[in-house]
């Protein structure tokens, strides 16, 4: 029975950590996007990312420079100021994480799925509206 209680122990501990690493990881990343820190973000992209933003869907996936250089545009474009997570929620190796782009003018919706890999999360969709 001791053995039995000791694995569960183990196994909770482990379902526990692994949770905290993705909070960890996802907290970097909204602190790259709520300072708009691009070469830092650059790392988070996947080799092909799915991308929409106001309705304009991309015709192929976006290599992770092409994504990077996508959000910075708009963060330009749009006086983009900040960040605000809404929610996040792992599924699996996949993780959603939503929040608010902030800009003087208006707010826009922030949708980005990640997939876990060998090297942490990274964003395999990217949308904005």
């Amino acid at each position: 029975m001791k053995l039995i209680s000791k694995i569960v122990v183990v196994f909770a501990l482990l379902h526990a950590s692994i949770g905290v690493q993705a909070q960890n990881e996802t907290e970097l990343l909204v602190q790259h996007l709520q300072t708009g820190n691009f070469s830092a973000l650059q790392s988070y992209w996947d080799n092909q990312v799915e991308s929409s933003i106001l309705d304009q869907v991309s015709t192929k996936p976006l290599t992770a420079q092409q994504a990077n250089e996508t959000l910075q545009t708009f963060f330009n474009q749009k006086s983009i100021v900040g960040f605000e997570k809404s929610a996040e929620r792992k599924l699996g190796n996949t993780l959603y994480l939503t929040g608010k782009l902030l800009s003087s003018q208006q707010k826009f919706n922030l949708t980005l799925l990640l997939q876990s890999t060998k090297k942490g999360f990274v964003i395999v969709s990217m949308r904005v509206n």
